[in-house]
């Protein structure tokens, strides 16, 4: 190849190089423009429903839906009370009254001096006082899990029954390659979070525990749920302290400290065996240490349960039933 040849490629390498980096400015500037437009309505929408109580553990914002038998619903990572809202509308019978509430660091819940699961569970004691009731379903998703069985470990009178829904019980793995750079950088940046959930969910499913594999064979329905689902995690800095926190109180669930074998109520354990992000042994050791547990179990469905979310509304349905 002669020198000029050589020379002519590089000037188009160059350009074309050029061009590449002018059209990602442009677009990226586009697109912070428009995320400064809806940041105040996605903001809005986060305070829209919430109602928040000073009680004498603490400050603590909840959502009431539904009228029926009370259901205390504790939401998981980048939650706050209006993903309670959403995973009970997809996964809870229709004739229950959903109590969902904002754990410490999400949304309009503070963080405490002390924002531990102990803490968190005498807080929700306190709020079905403010509430008037007595006794109630508990249903906890994902990172939910350490409060609701400090609940129900502490507070046996208040719990009717207890649903683990891929939910967290033991002390965790380390966190994945994928999932520090996660925490690291889009669970830090409002702006990096929403282009993601806007561009590549696909990617940020896998990395929150939904192999591809699981993703190829969701329904319609499950992909707008799915869209949902990240919708409202934005912004993520409401919800960052929160999920930050539950990285410091729960990296060591010991059984001196989580003694879950004298949880009474009846318990129903929720898993897929192909969860990355809450593993399975979880669900087999919540089910093995509480007396009066049941299993339901997928091969799988991922940390979201695609493709078995009839069954699992249809065995909530049951359990509950069964219960009364």
């Amino acid at each position: 190849m002669s020198i000029n040849n050589r020379s002519m490629i590089k000037k188009v390498a160059i350009g074309i190089s050029f061009v590449l980096i002018v059209t990602a400015i442009v677009f990226i500037g586009l697109q912070y423009n428009r995320f400064s437009k809806v940041k105040s309505e996605q903001i809005e929408r986060a305070n829209a429903k919430g109602i928040v109580v000073e009680l004498d553990q603490g400050i603590i914002e909840y959502a009431v839906s539904g009228e029926g038998d009370p259901v205390l619903m504790i939401h998981g990572a980048g939650g706050g009370y209006d993903q309670g809202l959403l995973l009970a509308n997809r996964f809870l019978p229709k004739d229950n009254r959903v109590i969902a509430v904002s754990r410490f660091g999400y949304l309009n819940t503070p963080l405490p001096e002390e924002p531990t699961p102990d803490h968190q569970a005498a807080l929700y004691n306190d709020l079905l006082d403010e509430l008037g009731v007595e006794e109630a379903h508990v249903v906890a998703v994902s990172d939910g899990g350490p409060s609701a069985l400090k609940f129900s470990i502490q507070y046996p009178e208040r719990v009717k029954s207890l649903t683990m829904m891929c939910a967290k019980s033991k002390t965790p793995p380390a966190l994945t390659t994928a999932q520090s750079f996660a925490f690291g950088t889009i669970f830090d940046n409002d702006f990096l979070f929403w282009m993601i959930t806007e561009y590549i969910q696909s990617d940020l499913l896998n990395v929150l525990g939904v192999s591809k594999e699981v993703q190829e064979k969701m329904t319609p329905e499950e992909m707008v749920m799915a869209r949902d689902f990240f919708e409202i995690m934005n912004p993520i800095s409401l919800r960052k302290k929160g999920i930050f926190n539950a990285n410091v109180q729960f990296i060591e669930l010991s059984p001196d400290d989580y003694p879950i074998w004298e949880i009474k109520a009846p318990t129903l354990v929720i898993h897929a065996e192909d969860d990355t992000l809450q593993p399975f042994y979880y669900a087999e050791y919540t089910h093995e240490k509480i007396p009066n547990s049941t299993l339901l179990s997928f091969k799988e469905g991922g940390h979201m349960f695609f493709s078995h979310h009839e069954e699992i509304n249809k065995g909530v349905e049951e359990f509950f039933r069964n219960v009364d």
